[in-house]
């Protein structure tokens, strides 16, 4: 059953990869990727697996952005 994408789900995986990518991306390019992620995500994975797979595919984005930087 595919999910929705919840404010929480969302606010939790920005917090959690500014924090991570704080030195390397500004943290409106993170939320832009979340946002980003969000909507190609949406209805495509259960809304239990959402956060998670949010979380991978904005990180895996922002480490190419900040490859394409250095």
């Amino acid at each position: 059953m595919p999910g929705q994408p919840s404010t929480v789900d969302r606010s939790d995986v920005v917090r959690r990869l500014t924090e991570e990518f704080s030195d390397l991306v500004p943290a409106d390019v993170v939320r832009r990727e979340v946002s980003v992620a969000a909507r190609e995500l949406r209805g495509q994975v259960p809304a239990g697996s959402f956060a998670e797979m949010l979380h991978r595919l904005a990180s895996y984005r922002l480490r190419g952005w900040v490859v394409v930087r250095r």
